[in-house]
């Protein structure tokens, strides 16, 4: 018998912001979705707490990228706060048939 639920990123809903601080430990992240999603947050594995904000910015696109399996296009605002950096999605591809 075939299953009927969905896979879990169908119900994401559509990313539209995105948030990325470092802290000591690394960089932290938040996503904004449409829907009953609402928030995902969580830590990026992969650039250390030293590297370049742009480094991280290009992390956490690919990461939204591989969880909402969406090709997104983000516009970076420069820092709110010292080491916090939010960005706009401008564009989010259309799902992958199901």
């Amino acid at each position: 018998m075939a299953s009927k639920r969905r896979p879990y990123w169908r119900t994401l809903g559509t990313p539209t912001g995105l948030v990325l601080y470092r802290i000591p430990d690394g960089w932290r992240y938040a996503v904004h979705f449409t829907g009953p999603a609402g928030i995902a947050d969580g830590a990026l594995a992969g650039p250390p707490p030293w590297s370049e904000p742009d480094i991280a910015q290009v992390a956490l696109v690919q990461k939204v990228e591989e969880l909402t399996h969406r090709r997104l296009d983000v516009l970076w605002h420069g820092p709110d706060q010292p080491d916090w950096w939010t960005g706009t999605v401008i564009v989010a591809g259309p799902l992958p048939p199901a």
